[in-house]
């Protein structure tokens, strides 16, 4: 395997919104359950607007529906994204988050604070790394399911060595 990479994440309020927004929409598809929501309520919405002129209050049903199918889902995301901007914005953006080290063993995690030591943070083998994403703008090594560390420097070289640590099945490539 190649030499090892260690790179210092400092983290920006860029990156860290591009990466909450990868998550909850590409990593957790969570914009499956908006969008089955308004199909549903739109599908109501035209069998209601089939009944304008045969029954009373098919159109008011109708605009109430689809109101109701477009409004949740976008109040939904507007909701989401503003907690993120606030969230940001409490965080002291941008500020060095942890130090990352691939190498043949694994990933070695330290965390801000504890760069500078000799014993990492969190160890992770590459067995036990659940998959890794590669995108423009960073690699995210997901360790678990739901936790994450983002690489945005030596992404090449990074993604080259996940290329030979894990396999086929957890590499996402996201830049096509």
């Amino acid at each position: 395997m190649s030499q090892p990479i260690s790179v210092s994440v400092q983290m920006d309020a860029a990156s860290f919104h591009d990466f909450a927004a990868f998550d909850l929409l590409r990593h957790h598809k969570a914009w499956h359950r908006p969008l089955a929501f308004t199909a549903i309520l739109l599908v109501s919405a035209g069998v209601c607007l089939s009944q304008v002129g045969q029954k009373d209050g098919a159109a008011l049903l109708t605009v109430v529906l689809a109101v109701v199918a477009l409004g949740v889902p976008a109040v939904y995301f507007w909701t989401f994204f503003h907690s993120l901007s606030l969230q940001i914005k409490k965080m002291g953006l941008p500020r060095p988050f942890y130090r990352l080290e691939l190498d043949a063993a694994g990933l070695s995690v330290w965390m801000a604070g504890e760069q500078n030591k000799t014993e990492p943070t969190n160890r992770y083998t590459w067995n036990t790394v659940y998959c890794a994403y590669r995108t423009k703008e960073a690699v995210y090594i997901y360790v678990q399911k739901n936790q994450a560390y983002l690489l945005n420097e030596s992404m090449d070289a990074a993604w080259s060595l996940l290329g030979s640590a894990l396999p086929a099945a957890s590499l996402h490539d996201c830049r096509k």
